[in-house]
């Protein structure tokens, strides 16, 4: 005769066999395993991010869960969510324009496999984007065929932030340009040479030159530029008037030191920077990046200290 003891032991053992079966015989519930998560990315140009769905209990190594046949899922983008998830968190994100990705809206967790294959959300044509934007991208399961979606973790969501190299930063167009102020400016340089509109005006032979007819005042000289609406402004660049021989070399009025101030309304300002300038080879453009990127109108450019002369000169003002 068993002992009860015994006859617990072959119970607890049916027990587990039973239960082993029951999780390799498959599983059918589907989700994402970055559901409901926000998924940070940055790009310049373009860039691949990987995303997948797998069977609930997947992701556990103690479950043996398995497809117990083939299990199609297909992926779908909602505009609605970005709303949702707007109020939701407090934001303010667009979605993602349509021609700036493709993603790969269908995948398939194949019969004893547990995921889908890696798939693509390719972000693409950033150059058409303004820099160092962000926007949302709500990937979700749309269609379980074969199988079921799970009640949570069925959207993954991305922002996506366009953050190009400074350096390959366009300057803005200057069309709309006018000098909204300036310390001083040099008209005896002749051929309208001096004047503050000439580092605006696309001409590199043509410069503003602080006063030096009658008296020469040493900096701060600055200079004032309405861009005519405003725009976020993520650094400024300047091009030297042309020197040749010791005063390409050594100086003779280039900026030494500058500040950049920011406004939005001309009267009020933000400073924004402080910066040594380097004499460069004639005429290279030399490109400042503010420490905080801001909306502006109008941007000053304050010259602090000069290369071996009182007064200064620029030949071409841009920001970007």
């Amino acid at each position: 005769m068993r002992s009860i003891k015994h006859i617990g032991i072959i119970f607890l053992m049916t027990a587990a066999i039973t239960s082993c079966k029951k999780n390799n015989a498959g599983g059918t519930t589907v989700y994402m395993p970055a559901g409901n998560k926000t998924v940070s990315a940055t790009f310049d140009v373009t860039d691949t991010i990987l995303y997948t769905a797998s069977l609930v209990g997947a992701d556990y190594p103690t479950v043996a869960t398995a497809a117990a046949n083939d299990i199609t899922i297909s992926f779908s983008v909602s505009a609605d969510l970005v709303s949702a998830f707007n109020q939701e968190n407090g934001t303010s994100y667009s979605i993602l324009p349509a021609a700036n990705y493709s993603f790969e809206a269908s995948g398939v967790i194949s019969k004893g496999k547990t995921a889908t294959a890696p798939l693509k959300l390719v972000i693409r044509d950033g150059d058409q984007l303004e820099p160092f934007s962000s926007y949302l991208l709500p990937i979700s399961i749309d269609h379980v065929s074969g199988g079921q979606a799970g009640n949570m973790q069925k959207t993954t969501y991305y922002v996506i932030t366009r953050s190009p190299a400074l350096e390959d930063l366009p300057a803005f167009d200057r069309t709309a340009w006018t000098i909204a102020g300036y310390s001083t400016q040099e008209p005896a340089e002749g051929n309208g040479n001096g004047l503050a509109t000439s580092a605006i005006d696309g001409d590199m032979d043509t410069y503003w030159q602080s006063q030096w007819a009658g008296s020469e005042p040493g900096p701060p000289h600055y200079i004032t530029i309405d861009m005519g609406g405003t725009k976020t402004i993520h650094g400024v660049s300047i091009v030297d008037r042309y020197f040749e021989g010791d005063w390409a070399t050594n100086g003779h009025g280039q900026p030494k030191a500058m500040t950049v101030a920011l406004s939005t309304d001309g009267v009020s300002w933000t400073d924004d920077g402080s910066f040594l300038v380097p004499i460069v080879e004639p005429q290279a453009g030399i490109r400042f990046f503010l420490p905080v990127f801001k909306a502006a109108r109008y941007f000053r450019i304050t010259v602090t200290s000069v290369w071996a002369t009182n007064s200064t000169n620029i030949a071409e003002i841009y920001a970007l």
